[in-house]
């Protein structure tokens, strides 16, 4: 594999040096590894190609650039924003997508060889020096996830490498899953704001004292350092722990997600903190009724307004991952933020991580059906079932509905065993998976043994938690400094729950005018871009429609809300379709968007004028 003059040697320094200008660790584990062979040819165009010795060719033995670009193009027609490589290979596929101007793309490969093999026998110095291309080699597949997180795309496509993955399928098998799954995560986020857009934008203005009187969960960072914390979720390996909850709570800090409540006050003491995120009516429905004067709230300014009216002793706000939430919180000072995984029980685990808790145990965590199970008996959920329960439509009948009702799969569950989930699940897991994962984030325990494994999670039992010390006093000695926080914020924001901070009402009218103005641009732009349709379909000049359109843009890109008045727009692709075929089809896909972004900015102004009964006028 020479070319007599040390060629081969030559483009792998070359190639490692440029691999190590961005990815020093990496040069290092491609320059020592070993064992991988490729054998190398030469294709009819002259460009080097090769193949798995006794196994397919990488590349076409004829033209492998020309190849390259064909099948780039196939998938460039996708609405990705990231590539996947499921084997590089030579490189030619990547160098064909950076032509394309593709923003991220990112490389994998099972064995640090298969780089090593490939850096012998072509420069790949110019691909590897470019900024969009990075790497997951080795180790977990499972990795692409959080590669594909950190590199700020929104949905991936997969080009694979069939000869390539040929030489380990399970691990690129596991590459595609992890892709699949990521880009699933982002289906889910379309689809819930889909539904629940205008909810979160109601309940925000309605919520609006709330976040000024309310202080943030950063004031609770590391409050309580070094204790541990039980996580109350509602599945049902909750109940096993239940008759636990009078001794666990002196052995740790207690924090309950809204859907548990219900079936800790049938046991024992209040939780000390109850964390609520959702944004839903139902969902209130699980606390309506039940009374925990004795705990802190933590909650978002989305949440149904009446979870905010029953006795608590303070509540806590996670700061708002939407574009109003955050102008308001502009206003009355920033929250910090919460993690937010789909699931509420992710954040009760991240607020115990703010809060410095350590170790973190979980209980009713199950991420899946144990035993054909969905809930904890004494939830809402199981409640409504046996209340609603005949003797010919028996509660069981409910149960199956449910789990009937999604596609489900089996997967390893703690203990080893296999547990019946779905992908909603899957993605909690996910959730999970990737922050224990990082540096800094406390060692975490399920007492779920039947529960779905997830990696990092460790499984621990009832008694470990039990033989710990008693560590009330410490707990209630923070609880108490948590209390004269929460109460200093609220004496702050003024009397009566209205917003005292002097610059509030100047920042909200000056954000309904900046909504008025682009509600008012966007619907004059809708009209240009209509009349401009209809001189196009008749052969007439749109020059002017056209310079209007470009005038209107550069007035909106220059007013600060338009982050707001976007947020309900739906998903580009779901809007304008395929690429447009001429000028006519263009202009009336320019209306459409604009007529949805002057329909967002008028919703915000109604909503944000309804809540002027909360809001004072004046300062």
């Amino acid at each position: 594999m020479s070319d007599g003059s040390g060629g081969t040697d030559a483009f792998l320094a070359a190639n490692l040096a440029a691999l190590r200008g961005r990815f020093p660790e990496l040069a290092d584990r491609v320059g020592a590894a070993k064992g991988f062979e490729l054998e190398p040819l030469t294709a009819a165009s002259g460009e080097p190609s090769a193949r798995i010795p006794d196994g397919p060719l990488l590349h076409s033995s004829r033209d492998p650039r020309a190849e390259a670009r064909r099948l780039v193009r196939a998938v460039l027609g996708s609405a990705a924003d990231t590539l996947v490589f499921l084997g590089l290979g030579l490189g030619y596929a990547a160098e064909a997508c950076l032509e394309s101007e593709v923003p991220r793309l990112i490389a994998c490969e099972a064995d640090p060889g298969a780089l090593a093999a490939a850096f012998r026998l072509r420069d790949f110095s110019g691909l590897l020096a470019d900024r969009r291309l990075g790497f997951v080699v080795g180790g977990e597949p499972e990795a692409l996830i959080s590669a594909l997180e950190l590199s700020g795309g929104t949905r991936a496509a997969i080009l694979e490498s069939k000869a390539a993955t040929s030489t380990d399928p399970s691990w690129f098998e596991r590459a595609r899953r992890a892709v699949e799954r990521w880009n699933a995560k982002g289906e889910v986020n379309e689809n819930t704001l889909r539904r629940f857009g205008k909810l979160w934008v109601r309940n925000l203005a309605r919520n609006l004292p709330r976040a000024a009187e309310s202080p943030g969960v950063e004031t609770l960072a590391g409050l309580f350092e070094g204790i541990p914390a039980l996580v109350l979720a509602a599945g049902p390996s909750l109940d096993p722990i239940l008759p636990y909850m009078k001794d666990v709570s002196k052995r740790a800090l207690v924090l309950c997600v809204d859907t548990a409540l219900r079936s800790l006050l049938r046991y024992g003491p209040e939780p000390d903190f109850l964390v609520v995120v959702d944004p839903q009516y139902w969902n209130w429905r699980h606390l309506a009724g039940l009374s925990a004067p004795s705990s802190f709230l933590v909650s978002e300014t989305t949440t149904w307004p009446a979870v905010f009216r029953a006795s608590r002793r303070g509540a806590f706000l996670g700061g708002s991952l939407f574009p109003l939430g955050r102008r308001i919180e502009a206003f009355v000072g920033g929250k910090g933020h919460l993690g937010a995984g789909g699931s509420v029980a992710t954040s009760a685990w991240d607020l115990g991580r703010i809060m410095g808790c350590s170790p973190l145990w979980m209980a009713g965590l199950d991420l899946g059906y144990p035993d054909g199970q969905t809930h904890a008996r004494a939830s809402l959920f199981e409640q409504r079932a046996l209340a609603s329960g005949k003797r010919l439509e028996p509660a069981s009948s409910s149960q199956a509905a449910a789990l009937v009702g999604v596609p489900c799969f089996e997967a390893p569950s703690m203990e080893g065993g296999r547990l019946r989930t779905d992908e909603r699940m899957a993605l909690y897991a996910w959730w999970f998976e990737s922050r224990f994962a990082r540096p800094g984030s406390p060692p975490t325990f399920s007492l779920s043994p039947g529960a779905l494994a997830v990696p990092g999670l460790g499984l621990g039992r009832i008694e470990e938690l039990l033989a710990g010390p008693d560590r009330r006093a410490e707990i209630e000695d923070a609880l108490g400094r948590a209390e004269l926080m929460a109460g200093a914020r609220a004496d702050a924001a003024g009397p009566d729950g209205r917003l005292g901070r002097s610059g509030v009402a100047e920042g909200l009218r000056s954000l309904r005018a900046q909504l008025e103005s682009i509600a008012r641009e966007a619907e004059a732009a809708a009209e240009a871009a209509r009349e401009g349709r209809r001189a196009f379909a008749s052969g007439g000049d749109v020059r002017s429609c056209l310079a209007a359109l470009d005038e209107t843009d550069s007035l909106l890109l220059d007013i600060e809300a338009r982050d707001i008045a976007g947020f309900l727009l739906p998903p580009l692709r779901e809007l304008v379709g395929r690429e447009a075929r001429d000028l006519g089809e263009s202009l009336e896909r320019s209306e459409l968007i604009y007529r949805e972004l002057a329909r967002s900015a008028r919703y915000h102004l109604e909503v944000l004028s309804a809540a002027d009964l909360a809001v004072p006028a004046t300062s």
